[in-house]
Parts: C-alpha cells; sequence; structure tokens
C-alpha cells in the first residue's frame, strides 16, 4: 500500500472518530438527564477555577471534571447496551450498570477530593 493511501485512510479515520465522538456527545447529552447537568455544571467549574486558581490547579480541576462525565458516558454505554441485549430484569445485568454507576461515583468522589486538596492546602 502507497504512503499517501495510508496517510490518507489516517486522516479519514480522525475525521470519522470525530464525527463518532460529536455524536455521542449530542446523543448522550440529550438522552441522560446526569451527563446533561454534568455539561451544564461544567462552566461554572470552569470559571471558579480558573479565576480563583494558579494554572496547574485549574487544570486539574477541569480535567477532573472531565473524568466525571467520561465515567458517566462509559456508564451510559453499559446501560444502553445492557438494556439492548437484557431489556428484562436480569441480575448479571444489573450489576453492570451498578458497576457503571459505581465508577461514576468513585469519578465523582476523586473529584470532591481534588477540590478539597486544591482548596484547603
Amino acid at each position: 500500500m502507497p504512503i499517501k493511501d495510508s496517510i490518507a485512510t489516517g486522516v479519514t479515520h480522525f475525521f470519522q472518530a470525530t464525527g463518532f465522538t460529536i455524536e455521542g456527545l449530542k446523543s448522550t447529552y440529550r438522552s441522560e438527564i446526569a451527563f446533561k447537568q454534568e455539561v451544564l455544571l461544567l462552566p461554572v467549574i470552569l470559571l471558579v477555577a480558573w479565576l480563583l486558581f494558579g494554572f496547574p490547579s485549574a487544570l486539574l480541576l477541569t480535567s477532573m471534571w472531565l473524568i466525571v462525565c467520561a465515567f458517566e458516558l462509559c456508564n451510559s454505554a453499559i446501560e444502553n447496551i445492557a438494556d439492548l441485549v437484557m431489556p428484562e430484569k436480569n441480575e448479571f445485568i444489573k450489576r453492570a450498570k451498578d458497576a457503571g454507576s459505581a465508577a461514576v461515583g468513585v469519578a465523582i468522589a476523586a473529584n470532591i477530593c481534588t477540590w478539597l486538596y486544591v482548596i484547603f492546602v
């Protein structure tokens, strides 16, 4: 395969992946209340972090909130797949959904700990 073809494929893949990312963000924002709340809280997080703290701390606090959003996206993906595969109640599906929810909870706890550290240390 010529080099030019593999570069074009790489660029095409990049733009396709970007489109999938945007669609995933939009559809999750439309369908998941928790993700919508986290996204709507993002400007407040950014404003407080970047106005009150220096660059390293603001970057850390922003990143921590983006991690919460990333876990929420993963949790939504797990729930959607689980509901498609097994719409009726199932203990394994419940465990998968609970684990996804717990991942979001742990990310939020880490976020709170990081904010407390930045504020008080």
